[in-house]
């Protein structure tokens, strides 16, 4: 069963040279997982039964003192090919050794010429051996096998004249060059996915960290107002019905509302059937004050007039920074009064949230149950880092808390 191969792995064998003996340490085409097909394939079987049944032939229809050597030859020759792919090394040099073997023992009663099975080892041994130098040593074995076999009388010749040496070495070397540059390419292909595949892992979790610091915002911010409210009814729930059931309808929209932000989410993540919503901006901040409002805290918004031309993305950035500070301000600042100012320069966008000291006891019982996960100040400043900003949070010396962040609009 073919196993997966990390792209380390990968890397490592588009890199790596033969090991012990050149021959059981050869690597192949990296992304290539092991197997019957790294092991041989339709064509391996076709290439080595093309040329065993055309040896096969040659040995009995051509007159031979030794017809079975023949047909033994015939075999050595083309069987290998069928595991080239696994033992390129292997098997360039049981061929070479086949045929100077061969030429030693049948001579001039030699009824074939074994050079195309020594061409497509040489193609092999190009492709899939990854040292050059290795491949490149291979290479020379088909040439010197050749050379030897016409010395030991090979076709009854005592050698091989110039011209044919010279042809010898061009099909050689034009066939070991064609292996090489289909390795290449292969390897360039193997690089180019995995560069690919490591770019979309990145947008991918780049994405989770996205949907992870929205959800982080939806649902800090709303059950941070349903326990509040929740806790606020439950007190006046003996003294003052009528303000019990405001708080209590507080709730039920705020918990609405929430739903409604964390289905638009998730939709968008199954990508069917998706019912987008525009993503809230500077608009919507005067809900979340009144929010904070009717959680016991007297809260001043001041926005610049200029800062409804601010970018989509710029927006959603300054609302998500407004709604956790205000978030925070309920959890640890029951009834604190709360400043929200948004201004805009010339070249960069101030949001400043400061509040004062818990003071009451309006609401301590419901920001006693709302514990505070610790992402909300690091996400609030990975959202400045997006667009290049800054952002200060830290006590006042009045005693409460001021967040500012500065977002710089050209970048935007």
């Amino acid at each position: 069963m073919p196993s997966q191969q990390t792209a380390p792995a990968r890397a490592r064998d588009a890199r790596g040279a033969a090991g012990v003996g050149g021959i059981r340490g050869v690597r192949g085409i990296p992304g290539l997982a092991p197997g019957w097909r790294t092991w041989s394939s339709p064509l391996d079987l076709a290439i080595a039964g093309a040329i065993g049944l055309w040896a096969a032939l040659e040995a009995l229809l051509v007159p031979s003192t030794n017809p079975v050597a023949q047909l033994a030859f015939a075999l050595a020759i083309s069987a290998p090919l069928v595991v080239r792919r696994r033992y390129p090394a292997l098997v360039m040099l049981v061929v070479a050794a086949a045929l100077v073997a061969h030429a030693a023992l049948a001579g001039a009663d030699a009824t074939f010429n074994p050079f195309p099975s020594l061409l497509v080892a040489t193609f092999t041994v190009a492709e899939r051996i990854a040292a050059w130098w290795l491949a490149a040593l291979l290479g020379l074995v088909p040439i010197a096998a050749m050379l030897a076999a016409h010395a030991l009388g090979y076709f009854g010749s005592p050698g091989i004249e110039a011209a044919g040496t010279v042809f010898l070495v061009f099909f050689v070397s034009a066939t070991w060059a064609a292996g090489r540059v289909v390795r290449h390419r292969a390897v360039t292909l193997e690089r180019t996915r995995e560069s690919s595949d490591r770019l979309a892992a990145d947008a991918v979790a780049g994405e989770r960290t996205r949907i992870a610091r929205e959800l982080h915002d939806i649902v800090a911010h709303a059950l941070s107002i349903v326990a509040l409210q929740a806790g606020a009814a439950e007190q006046f729930l003996d003294k003052d019905l009528e303000r019990s059931r405001r708080h209590l309808q507080l709730t039920r929209r705020t918990a609405q509302e929430a739903l409604d932000e964390m289905r638009h989410l998730l939709d968008v993540l199954r990508e069917d059937g998706v019912a987008y919503a525009p993503q809230p901006g500077v608009s919507g901040l005067r809900e979340l004050v009144a929010e904070t409002e009717a959680a016991g805290h007297p809260c001043r918004l001041d926005v610049d007039d200029r800062v409804q031309g601010i970018p989509d993305g710029v927006g959603l950035a300054v609302y998500r920074i407004v709604q956790e500070s205000l978030t925070n301000v309920r959890k640890h600042a029951p009834r604190a009064e709360v400043s929200v100012r948004i201004a805009r320069g010339d070249r960069a966008l101030t949001v400043e949230v400061v509040n004062g000291p818990a003071s009451g006891v309006g609401a301590e019982a419901g920001a006693a149950a709302v514990r505070g996960s610790g992402r909300g100040l690091p996400g609030m400043g990975e959202r400045v880092r997006v667009y290049g900003g800054a952002l200060d949070a830290g006590p006042t010396d009045a005693g409460g808390w001021r967040v500012r962040a500065e977002l710089p609009l050209g970048s935007a």
